[in-house]
């Protein structure tokens, strides 16, 4: 057994200082009203930049100055003809939308502080008069800004990503939708665990190749094992395993419609930056419908598999 990977406290320093790094490099992209209007406006997409210049009340400027540094920091890009939110962008804007409400409703919300410093009253008590008074706002009692998202964790390299995404996988009890560009030999062991348990698996890869290069070290990795090259072979014919190929912006996965984990790619190149995970079942559901649009313009690979089974000389 490996041992344990030590993190010693210069890493945990580096690593906190380059989450600093890349948090100043946010707020200051968007810290000038100028840049939050024009942050607002790419929530439906920006097609005219002429149009959203005349609309902001900005000159070409200050327009472009500020859209380059939202762009650079990665919270918008250009798709499909348009200026739009990333999945950074998208996930900022959330948190902005929960700032706005949070601080129109400051009064109430100092209310709540003090009634928690109160020392007189149960905590029964305090939970019911919070919810009295954070009656009819979007804010929780008892939880952090962070927590409408529900909770969010930050994965800044892909081992961490394919590990924790395995173990998703692993824990899967009803279903599973995972879109990738890549393809991990740990990940696609745990997409057959899943599949030989049952759970019903939708899996889109962008790329034939790369499934060709990680079946076949499946394939070599099994091949002194009959009993699970013959269990191999029919998880791939099994219907709880649905698995296409088609061009996919972003790798992203949903397990159970309860957790999820989103990929964020660096502008321009689009490579891997950093990861988010989260649970929230309004923004799993979002991910689905993305995952759906792409699956109904994706490509059936089940004759690809068979094409490895027979390459291999599994089947006949």
């Amino acid at each position: 057994m490996l041992a344990p990977i030590q993190v010693t406290e210069v890493q945990r320093e580096d690593s906190q200082a380059k989450a600093f790094a890349e948090l100043e490099e946010l707020f200051s992209a968007a810290a000038s009203v100028d840049a939050i209007k024009i942050f607002f406006a790419a929530k439906n997409g920006i097609k005219s930049s002429t149009q959203a210049i005349n609309e902001l009340d900005l000159t070409q400027k200050k327009y472009y100055t500020h859209l380059k540094r939202l762009i650079d920091a990665g919270l918008v890009e250009r798709n499909d003809g348009a200026y739009r939110h990333t999945t950074l962008g998208k996930i900022c804007f959330k948190l902005t939308e929960a700032l706005i409400t949070a601080t129109s409703q400051k009064d109430r919300l100092d209310l709540v502080d003090r009634l928690t410093k109160a020392k007189n009253i149960t905590v029964e008590e305090t939970e019911e008069i919070m919810r009295t008074i954070l009656k009819d706002t979007n804010i929780v009692p008892g939880e952090r800004i962070s927590d409408i998202l529900g909770p969010v964790r930050m994965a800044d390299t892909w081992e961490k990503v394919v590990q924790d995404v395995t173990e998703y996988i692993n824990q899967a009890e009803e279903n599973v939708y995972f879109a990738t560009q890549y393809l991990d030999t740990k990940v696609v062991e745990a997409i057959f665990g899943a599949s030989n348990r049952g759970v019903k698996l939708n899996f889109l890869i962008s790329d034939k190749n790369q499934i060709s290069s990680g079946m076949k070290i499946l394939i070599s990795s099994l091949f002194t094992n009959p009993k699970a090259l013959k269990s191999l072979f029919s998880m791939l014919t099994s219907p709880v395993l649905q698995v296409r190929t088609v061009d996919i912006p972003y790798t992203f996965i949903v397990v159970d419609r309860k957790v999820a984990m989103v990929e964020v790619t660096k502008p321009f190149t689009k490579a891997f930056s950093l990861a988010f995970f989260f649970h929230n079942e309004k923004l799993c559901e979002r991910l689905i419908e993305s995952f759906n649009i792409l699956w109904d313009h994706g490509t059936e690979i089940g004759k690809l598999f068979d094409g490895f089974m027979k390459e291999s000389k599994l089947i006949n």
